[in-house]
């Protein structure tokens, strides 16, 4: 079992007092996640609403360090913007948010969980395949709506 290190916890997103925290860590991982406008307090505010319970946060006294969404549609789960700072990373943190995210959507019936992979971060698909994830064969499609 993978554990965190001394001193870092886990614990909920509570919006919007931490958007600013969680928005820098996003900003700060690099290629991995693209920022775009469905990560405005707002469209958060509409993700923890439809789906309490399923953001986690790792804190590192009192600082967030790391973050994980999930959302879960009745039917399937979606595992939304892991990330870790940088400085941070390589110590099983991501892991162990991955997990939490998991056990949460597992409790409330879920068993097939989506994650998406921008092609700019392809070496995080090594990450993902250790914790069980394989590698779909579909190509996504999307469309911005009521822009």
């Amino acid at each position: 079992m993978v554990t965190l290190p001394p001193g870092i916890e886990l614990r909920q997103y509570r919006h919007p007092e931490d958007y600013a925290s969680v928005y820098h860590v996003w900003e700060s991982v690099g290629d991995g996640i693209h920022v775009s406008f469905s990560d405005s307090p707002e469209e958060l505010e509409k993700l923890v609403t439809r789906s309490p319970g399923l953001f986690f946060l790792a804190v590192d006294q009192g600082k967030i360090i790391g973050t994980v969404m999930g959302g879960f549609d009745g039917r399937r789960g979606l595992i939304y913007h892991l990330a870790v700072l940088p400085e941070y990373q390589n110590r099983h943190i991501g892991s162990v948010l991955v997990k939490q995210v998991e056990q949460s959507l597992n409790e409330l019936g879920c068993r097939k969980i989506y994650l998406f992979v921008i092609p700019d971060n392809m070496t995080a698909a090594g990450f993902y395949r250790q914790l069980g994830y394989e590698q779909m064969d579909v190509v996504p499609f999307t469309k911005i709506l009521g822009a």
